[in-house]
C-alpha cells in the first residue's frame, strides 16, 4: 500500500484485512478472479468488500464455475456488479422472488435446499444478460480429445457387510475399533472414507479396511506409461497411495515444471490446493491422465481441478479416470457431479434418509 503502482494484487484471505486497514479504498477499478469464492453473502470477505463497492468506478468478475451449487450462488456475484439492481438487493428477496424451499425441516422450518420456480432460470439469465458474457473452451480453443472413464471397484462380501452395517446403524466394529457416525453429515463422510479404503477412529487414527481402489490404481498405472495426476481428499488416502507408490510426488510450487516436463510419473494433489489457478498441462507420452481416487462433494472443486490439465496448452489427449466403489455413496456423488441429481438428493439416496 506504500508503493505507487497501477495494479495491486491481493489474495482472498486478505480482503478483510485490507478493508479493515483502509477506511476508504482508493482504487478506481475492482477485478475479482474466481468470483465463485464470493458466492456466499454471509462470509466475512463478502461483507467486508460490499461496504466499499460503490467506491469503484468499474467492477469486473471472472469465474469458470458461476453456479457450483445452483442458481442461488449467482446472487452475491451479480450483486458485486450492480449492487442489487437486477437480482434484488438481498439474498432473501432473491429467493422469495425466484426460488422455493425444496427440503425443509417441518418442525424448525430450517430450509436445507432451494429449487427454482417455474421459468425462473430463463428469467434470471435474461436479467443478467446485458452484463454477463460467457465462452466455452471448445468455442475458442483447439483442445485435444477428452475421455471420461468410470472404473467400478468391487469389494469382498465381508467388507460389503461392514459398509452396509455402517450405513444402516451408523456404527460398525473395524479391527476391534468402534467407528461411529452421530449425524447424517458425519455418516456421509465416514462412508466416503470407507469407499477409499480406511476410516478414522475416535482418536483420529486411520483404520484400513480394503485395498480395492489402490489395486485398481495400480492397474491404471500399469496399463499406461503416461504421467498421472491423482486427486485425493483424505489424508489416509494420501498416505496409503504413497506407501503403495513410493515414487509418487506431492504437488508443490517447486515441482510443477518437472511435472510438465514429464519427469514425475505420479503427481498427488488435493483439489482445494491444486485445483485453482495452476497450469498442470503435461504433453509427455500418448495421453495425460487424471485420476479421482477420492470423489468430492463439491462440483466447483471437481470442475476446477479437471481444468488444471484440460486447458489451453494441452496438446495430447486427456483421460479422466474415476474410481467408483460399486453400490456405494460414490455412485451418488458421481450422479451429483454430472448434474443428474442435486447434492441434497444424492446425500439422501446414499444414506436412505428422508427429510420431512
Amino acid at each position: 500500500m506504500n508503493s505507487d503502482a497501477d495494479i495491486y494484487l491481493i489474495n482472498l484471505e486478505n480482503v478483510v484485512w485490507l478493508t479493515d486497514a483502509q477506511p476508504k479504498l482508493v482504487f478506481t477499478n475492482l477485478i475479482i478472479d474466481e468470483s465463485s469464492r464470493f458466492k456466499d453473502p454471509s462470509t466475512k470477505r463478502f461483507k467486508a468488500l460490499k461496504k466499499h463497492l460503490k467506491g469503484f468506478s468499474r467492477r469486473l468478475i471472472l469465474t469458470g464455475t458461476p453456479t457450483p451449487q445452483g442458481m442461488g450462488d449467482l446472487w452475491s456475484q451479480v450483486d458485486i456488479l450492480d449492487l442489487g439492481e437486477r437480482l434484488e438487493t438481498s439474498l432473501t428477496r432473491f429467493r422469495d422472488k425466484y426460488m422455493t424451499p425444496d427440503q425443509m425441516n417441518r418442525h424448525t422450518r430450517v430450509v436445507y435446499s432451494w429449487k427454482l420456480k417455474e421459468n425462473a432460470d430463463q428469467i434470471i439469465k435474461d436479467k443478467v444478460s446485458d452484463i454477463c458474457f460467457s465462452l466455452k473452451a471448445e468455442d475458442y480453443l483447439q483442445l485435444p480429445a477428452l475421455t471420461t472413464l468410470y472404473h467400478q471397484v468391487e469389494i469382498d462380501k465381508n467388507v460389503r457387510s461392514q459398509y452396509e452395517q455402517l450405513k444402516k446403524d451408523m456404527v460398525v466394529d473395524i479391527k476391534n475399533e468402534k467407528i461411529t457416525a452421530p449425524t447424517a453429515a458425519a455418516l456421509a463422510n465416514k462412508l466416503l472414507q470407507f469407499t477409499s479404503g480406511a476410516v478414522y477412529n475416535e482418536e483420529g487414527e486411520a483404520q484400513e479396511i480394503h485395498c480395492a481402489k489402490l489395486e485398481r490404481l495400480e492397474s491404471i498405472m500399469e496399463e499406461s506409461s503416461s504421467p498421472a495426476l491423482i486427486f485425493y481428499h483424505f489424508k489416509h488416502s494420501l498416505q496409503r497411495i504413497q506407501q503403495t507408490f513410493p515414487h509418487a510426488v506431492v504437488l508443490d510450487d517447486d515441482n510443477i515444471e518437472a511435472w510438465r516436463r514429464g519427469q514425475i510419473r505420479m503427481l498427488l494433489a488435493h483439489p482445494q490446493s491444486g485445483g485453482i489457478g495452476l497450469n498442470l498441462q503435461c504433453n509427455v507420452g500418448e495421453t495425460a491422465q487424471t485420476v479421482w481416487y477420492d470423489l468430492p462433494w463439491s462440483s466447483e472443486n471437481y470442475i476446477q481441478a479437471n481444468a488444471r490439465v484440460y486447458r489451453q496448452g494441452q496438446t495430447v489427449p486427456v483421460i479422466l479416470h474415476h474410481l467408483v466403489l460399486s453400490n456405494s455413496i460414490d455412485e451418488q456423488v458421481v450422479k451429483a457431479l454430472n448434474g443428474k441429481i442435486n447434492f441434497q438428493e444424492a446425500l439422501l439416496n446414499a444414506l436412505n434418509f428422508a427429510l420431512l
